[in-house]
């Protein structure tokens, strides 16, 4: 009798963790070797690295100037300081990190929330307009997950006819573009994370890009103490030491260098997920507006009224070892706490947000991140399809 044949050793299912920051062999050989040449050039700050970083970054988002600094969170507020906001009001979405309405608060204003389209998560011009006040300074536009609302266009418009500036915290949208514009573009300046998180990476950093000399001239003094370069460094700005190291510029360089490939890999694994999550119960993508090309910081799903968000993360953590991302977000900014402390801070953060409500309660995020492999994209469709149903049941 012959013997019969093997049986195939069971696939061993793939645990998704919450991210991954892969560096292949080429970018740690470009790493080392800059790493050496900053050690043996002695200059560790705002030397060569750091401002060919700015070159190339400013490059990427189509415009002429752009500002290396320590964070996002300051180089929001270097924008706001430099456009003149202090002692006025600046409009914020509720829908954001808190970071964004502190760097408002830390240049000398008082913050004005406003709602959030659930159909873009991004500001409601309407309800922005609604808010305007004779102090507004500046309207911030949080491009949340990477995507650039087309409302953009009419709150460029409202912003312009009324003296506003436009300020943009692309933290989300290294590289997403509407109507070929890239984020950055839009308004007198935006501002860029670099956090382990983003789409591109450099441990912590920031910078500014802008089309407008005087900003940019401004920015400069203001992230070096305030120094004047036209008066021989005399200091003419209260400025603060938002600078950033050149071992930070170095790897936000590698990153800036290497975008095309990330941004690609990025999308490969958004378009996997629309393919195969495509009719899904219980939950939808976010649709993608017409005419932006987005990077995908988040990919961002709606449940349906009533299932449970906490519940579903739980099953997809414990069951098939899926870990869902942060959500963006999941607490409306005006109900911190914080404004309970400091209430002259936000002037109406005991308003009602409707749009920013539903955001919070009915989405969440896949895994999204470069190196996620065809087998890891397949098991979070899977687990997620089958997870849907459980907790539909329940």
């Amino acid at each position: 009798m012959s013997a019969s044949p093997l049986s195939s050793p069971p696939k061993k299912t793939p645990a998704v963790p919450i991210l991954r920051i892969p560096f292949d062999a080429k970018d740690r050989a470009f790493l080392a070797e800059g790493l050496a040449k900053i050690l043996d050039s002695g200059a560790l700050v705002m030397g060569e690295n750091t401002k060919a970083f700015e070159r190339e970054f400013a490059a990427l988002c189509g415009v002429p100037y752009a500002v290396a600094t320590s964070n996002c969170t300051t180089a929001l507020e270097i924008i706001l300081r430099a456009v003149g906001v202090e002692g006025g009001s600046v409009i914020v979405p509720t829908n954001t990190f808190i970071a964004t309405a502190f760097a408002a608060v830390h240049a000398g204003a008082k913050v004005v929330f406003a709602d959030s389209d659930p159909t873009t998560l991004c500001l409601d011009p309407k309800d922005v307009e609604r808010r305007l006040r004779p102090d507004t300074r500046a309207v911030i536009i949080v491009h949340i997950g990477g995507i650039i609302t087309p409302a953009i266009e009419d709150l460029k418009r409202l912003c312009d006819a009324k003296g506003i500036a436009l300020v943009e915290d692309c933290a989300h949208a290294h590289g997403s573009t509407y109507k070929g514009t890239a984020a950055g573009a839009w308004g007198w300046a935006g501002a860029f994370s670099f956090f382990p998180t983003k789409p591109l990476v450099s441990g912590e950093g920031g910078i500014i890009t802008t089309r407008d000399q005087a900003v940019y001239e401004k920015a400069l003094m203001l992230r070096n103490h305030g120094k004047n370069p036209k008066l021989g460094n005399r200091i003419t700005e209260l400025g603060h030491n938002w600078r950033m190291s050149e071992i930070t510029a170095l790897l936000a360089l590698q990153q800036t260098r290497k975008a095309k490939e990330l941004f690609a890999d990025r999308k490969a694994t958004a378009a996997y997920y629309d393919r195969e999550l495509s009719g899904l119960a219980g939950a939808k993508p976010l649709a993608m507006p017409q005419g932006m090309d987005s990077t995908y910081y988040k990919y961002v799903m709606v449940l349906e009224p009533g299932l449970p968000r906490d519940a579903l993360k739980k099953l997809m953590k414990e069951r098939f070892q899926v870990s869902l991302t942060g959500e963006v977000y999941d607490v409306p900014c005006h109900k911190e706490p914080v404004w309970q402390q400091h209430p002259r801070a936000a002037i109406n953060a005991s308003d009602s947000f409707p749009g920013a409500d539903e955001i919070a309660a009915r989405h969440f995020c896949l895994p999204l991140y470069p190196g996620l492999t065809d087998a890891e994209r397949a098991h979070v469709v899977s687990s997620l399809k089958a997870a849907l149903k459980e907790v539909a049941r329940a």
